[in-house]
């Protein structure tokens, strides 16, 4: 090994651990490391990010996989993959070549509203604009704080006014500086100009306005007298909407967010509807669908609780935020076919071409400290299986229709024959290595990058929590919950079921997959019998009561969870009546629309579909609890010389579990490794 050059290892091939090693191995890196080598379980990349291929290729996600239009660095790290991969030339068979062809614009968001005993579909379109995610030419720090308020301002004015005219399921948003089209006069209107007198009042540029609470109490009690809220849902959303946005503007105002050294971190051990009704909202913004869909997407119940809602309020400002008013294009970006065809699969082929070395089968069981203890020494693996004579490294994928995708087993070609492969993705699964691996200190590696899921963290880093506080603090203090998920292949398209918008996602329904999305666009790279091919996948997710550490032996404790998440995906078909009528006659649900169910009704039916039962530790969601925040390490804080962490669970800046937030954490750790800043080229806005 030449002098001065470093081996890195990286635990853990999920989002935050391929984003570390893609900035770590940029052009040159050579000159700097000896070797990159990412070590993952079983034979798939990707974490909660992973998917796979299943009957008729069908694609089998861990769950309900959408990109923000406000996801800076996620974009930005794929743009870079696409163009370096560069298809259209070295691989003109696959059918996506760029990114654009990977993620395409998705607008339609439907919440679900409650009013007395029904539920009402309430839509909406979110305007698109001229804007590109991750575009190389941009900083994604646009957006300034006076300027958020404006477009808050603007966002009510555009929501209000055109559900007044369009009635009750319809609306149009716009994330424009200016609204489109010419305002008409109204309540609308009227609140427009306040919350802007506001906005300028807190920027110190209009001195004649007393008090920016004042005009924001005027606004709201304008809205309510003027509309009926108790008798049409279309005006009870309305007022809703601009008791909670005033009620944000004003806590804004009255908490000095904008001043504050901390930012938003500073009201982050409130929970944020708490922290709305301390600010004057209305009591029943908390069943406002806006608030139900937003704690929803976010898993953001105590213990998986529905009656616990609990997310740190300037985190979920911070969130929206960016949600709202930072999208470039499209609010969602949906992928084309699964998350780990069109993301996972080119980040792992342009790394391998890079030079970095992947070592599957690999199951990470501890971290060992050195006498010193303030390094890592040693790390401790199972390796699961035994390459087939002749196979130097493992290849995990294969080809659906000339798309490179990760299969749903581990490919037995390479593999040598009578080897138990069945669980090596799982924690529960039964152990069946072929030796015990020990990595040793400037023998395999000078590095160490920890990206696995926080859940595995009291199991593979029990030397690490013993030896210090903090790791104890963040272990005991930053939250996780299970989630679930099902998938349903259906005969007729979407029209045909009485479903009129195709490809929006709605949120806010009832438990527990209070989350579905309309996934069409997916069909496409199946590979299902001409004579026999779906006109509809729908996507529902939701969260699970599933308490870890449990008590329950291991093989009971899944058993149950898996049988308790196929009985309820089972009784839940009935609450699609509203969304697909055509699916159900006078006996209930029509069996014979689902796809591959071969006569089959009922449970039995709905075990041929997709399920999954997210209760392994690595797969569990991390939450963001109020005064949570604080506890959460920092990539490049773990504690110890050669050791940096990446994950969702860390404080990057972004701190919720999301795609975005490991990319950003993945890159900061390399940073640290480079001995770079910690936002060293971290794009978009993040908490200080």
């Amino acid at each position: 090994m030449s002098a001065g050059r470093q081996k890195v290892a990286i635990l853990g091939g999920g989002m935050a651990g391929l984003s570390a090693a893609w900035r770590l191995s940029e052009p040159g890196w050579q000159d700097r490391y000896n070797s990159i080598t990412v070590y993952q379980r079983g034979w798939r990349l990707g974490g909660k990010a992973a998917s796979s291929r299943g009957t008729h290729h069908r694609i089998e996600e861990h769950g309900l996989h959408i990109w923000l239009g406000s996801y800076e660095n996620a974009f930005a790290l794929l743009r870079e993959c696409y163009a370096e991969l560069d298809r259209a030339t070295h691989d003109p068979s696959a059918p996506i070549h760029d990114w654009t062809h990977a993620l395409i614009p998705a607008d339609d968001l439907g919440l679900m509203d409650r009013f007395g005993a029904d539920w009402l579909p309430w839509l909406g379109t979110f305007e698109r604009n001229t804007a590109t995610p991750g575009d190389p030419h941009t900083s994604g720090r646009e957006m300034t704080a006076v300027a958020f308020l404006y477009r808050a301002a603007q966002l009510v004015g555009d929501f209000a006014d055109s559900i007044r005219d369009a009635g009750a399921g319809t609306l149009v948003m716009s994330s424009a500086s200016s609204p489109p089209g010419d305002p008409r006069p109204g309540p609308a209107s009227a609140v427009t100009r306040a919350l802007l007198a506001a906005a300028l009042a807190v920027s110190g540029r209009v001195d004649e306005i007393d008090s920016a609470g004042h005009l924001l109490d005027l606004a709201v009690a304008a809205v309510r007298d003027a509309v009926d809220h108790e008798g049409r849902p279309d005006h009870r959303r309305s007022w809703l909407l601009v008791s909670l946005v005033t009620a944000v503007v004003r806590g804004i105002v009255a908490d000095s967010l904008v001043t504050s050294a901390n930012g938003f971190r500073s009201i982050d051990d409130q929970d944020f509807g708490e922290w709305i009704l301390r600010h004057g909202g209305h009591q029943d913004v908390l069943d406002y669908p806006l608030i139900r869909g937003v704690y929803d997407l976010v898993f953001g119940y105590r213990d998986g609780d529905p009656q616990r809602p609990a997310f740190g309020a300037g985190l979920m400002i911070f969130l929206i935020g960016m949600v709202l008013f930072e999208y470039k294009g499209a609010i969602f970006w949906k992928m084309t076919a699964g998350m780990g065809d069109v993301v996972i699969a080119p980040l792992y082929q342009a790394l391998k071409a890079r030079g970095v070395r992947f070592e599957f089968f690999h199951r990470l069981d501890g971290l060992h400290l050195d006498p010193s203890r303030r390094a890592i020494d040693s790390i401790t693996m199972g390796r699961q299986a035994t390459l087939a004579h002749g196979v130097e490294e493992y290849d995990p994928l294969i080809r659906v229709g000339g798309l490179p995708v990760f299969p749903a087993a581990p490919r037995a070609d390479q593999l040598c024959p009578g080897q138990v492969l069945d669980d090596t993705e799982s924690h529960f699964g039964v152990r069946a290595d072929v030796e015990t691996r020990t990595l040793r200190k400037g023998v395999d590696f000078d590095h160490v990058v920890l990206a696995v899921s926080l859940g595995m963290v009291p199991i593979v880093g029990r030397e690490l929590i013993a030896d210090r506080a903090e790791w104890r603090q963040q272990v005991s203090e930053v939250s996780t919950v299970a989630t679930q998920a099902f998938q349903l292949w259906l005969r007729p398209d979407e029209p045909a079921l009485g479903w009129t918008h195709p490809g929006s996602t709605v949120s806010g329904y009832l438990r527990p997959f209070e989350t579905w999305a309309s996934m069409p666009q997916t069909l496409w790279s199946e590979t299902w019998p001409a004579a026999d091919t779906p006109g509809t996948v729908a996507y529902f997710c939701g969260s699970l009561d599933a308490a870890w550490p449990t008590e329950e032996p291991a093989q009971q404790y899944v058993e149950r969870l898996r049988r308790q998440v196929l009985d309820d995906a089972t009784a839940h078909l009935d609450n699609l009546r509203l969304f697909f009528p055509a699916a159900f006659t006078d006996a209930g649900f029509d069996w014979s629309l689902l796809m591959g169910a071969a006569g089959l009704t009922g449970a039995a039916a709905v075990a041929t579909q997709h399920l999954s039962v997210n209760i392994d530790p690595s797969d569990r969601y991390v939450q963001s609890l109020p005064g949570s925040d604080r506890f959460r390490l920092r990539p490049d804080e773990s504690g110890y010389d050669n050791l940096v962490l990446a994950g969702d669970w860390t404080d990057c800046g972004m701190n919720a579990g999301c795609i975005e937030a490991a990319v950003m954490s993945g890159l900061q750790a390399a940073n640290a490794i480079s001995g770079r800043g910690r936002f060293h080229r971290i794009r978009g806005y993040w908490l200080p």
